[in-house]
């Protein structure tokens, strides 16, 4: 005969869930970790207006991203433990100060792009068409 009885050995299922979703909070916080550290060296890197690997920084932020959403199933039922919930809301703030300065910077090179465009395309012209060829004319 079968005994449906639980072993000594086993731990309880609610146990074992709750020891799954603390690995899976242990292991979100590392993620948080390292998303932090790549958001903060991004924006020294930009503050330093120095060369800054755009595309390295954005393949990093989406796989730590990646990450995140592959653990939230696993804390569904138990929820953020309150460093997670911690450590979200200052990565929360780094995204937000990172999203500004990238908007400046592309902002700044926005205007520097269409500063350039515009001296080119006054450079290739004779002033044939040009406004202030007439207006230079009659003064």
């Amino acid at each position: 005969m079968t005994s449906f009885a639980q072993s000594p050995s086993r731990s309880p299922p609610f146990r074992a869930h709750s020891e799954a979703a603390s690995r899976a909070d242990s292991i979100a916080l590392m993620v948080v970790e390292r998303l932090c550290e790549t958001i903060e060296l991004e924006n020294q890197a930009v503050a330093r207006r120095g060369t800054v690997d755009h595309h390295a920084c954005s393949l990093r932020k989406s796989q730590g991203l990646l990450e995140l959403e592959r653990l939230a199933s696993s804390l569904v039922g138990s929820g953020p433990s309150p460093a997670l919930r911690s450590a979200l809301a200052e990565l929360n703030k780094a995204l937000d100060h990172n999203q500004r300065m990238l908007r400046v910077q592309l902002s700044a090179a926005q205007a520097v792009s269409d500063i350039v465009a515009r001296a080119i395309r006054e450079s290739q012209s004779d002033g044939t068409y040009s406004e202030r060829s007439w207006r230079g004319r009659d003064e």
